[in-house]
């Protein structure tokens, strides 16, 4: 399964969703390939702490060679992101759109999943993601400005289906949402009135315990006992996204 994590605004919880599914799934036994197209590497820096090889970065598939991904621990391996990786997305040639598919495609059945964190914009690395990806999540917070950029997200995917290219979206996944304030409820309503099916049954409560996860590079079920409800939250949701994409490819 080949996944993106993707949404045209930042601060919605893309790497953060990115970071616990790819635990989950490791910790149920499965090979996971994380990919950080985002040069900010919020996602390489909360996996990996150490110095970075540069056989590792992402930046390699732009160069036409093949990174070497990084052990993380049991079940995942990384292929990083740096700052580095912006000087590549001012070569706006047609190959350079289809690079990352190219190096995902060569790599055969290593994976069990691959999943890729995406920078906040649709850019050269996104429409990369998108291209190489079977599916899409996206996660949307409760600012409205958030489920614009949703829309955005779903335009973009219809455009590269008129191409031939393209993922298609798997699901919407509430992310923050506190179920007593009215701007949670609003959006949600929203999320439903348009969105529907699309939408994942788990929602991800809001919790400051979910950035701490990060920066200690340890899923939030992992952190304290009264973050169990969090963290619960997640392995459901992983889970969910699991069996929909599974369900989805039979179709």
């Amino acid at each position: 399964m080949k996944l993106a994590v993707a949404n045209q605004k930042g601060g919605v919880g893309k790497t953060t969703l990115a970071f616990h599914l790819i635990h989950a799934w490791a910790e149920e036994g499965k090979r996971v390939l994380a990919v950080d197209m985002d040069p900010q590497g919020d996602l390489t820096s909360s996996l990996w702490s150490e110095d970075l090889p540069g056989t590792a970065l992402v930046a390699r598939v732009f160069e036409g060679k093949s990174p070497l991904p990084l052990e993380v621990n049991q079940g995942i391996s990384l292929v990083a992101a740096e700052i580095s990786l912006s000087v590549h997305e001012k070569d706006l040639s047609l190959k350079n759109y289809f690079r990352l598919k190219t190096w995902l495609d060569s790599m055969g059945n290593q994976f069990d999943a691959v999943v890729v964190d995406c920078p906040p914009s649709l850019g050269l690395f996104t429409i990369n993601a998108l291209v190489a990806a079977r599916w899409v999540v996206a996660p949307v917070d409760v600012s409205f400005y958030s489920v614009r950029a949703l829309e955005d997200l779903l335009g973009s995917l219809e455009e590269l289906k008129e191409i031939g290219e393209g993922a298609r979206l798997l699901g919407i996944a509430p992310f923050a949402f506190a179920p007593r304030q009215r701007a949670t409820r609003a959006v949600k309503e929203l999320l439903e009135e348009e969105y529907g099916d699309l939408l994942f049954s788990w929602v991800i409560p809001s919790s400051a315990r979910v950035r701490e996860a990060l920066i200690l590079g340890k899923p939030v079920w992992k952190l304290r006992r009264d973050e169990q409800a969090v963290g619960e939250s997640f392995r459901r949701l992983a889970l969910e996204i699991w069996k929909r994409a599974c369900g989805g490819d039979r179709g």
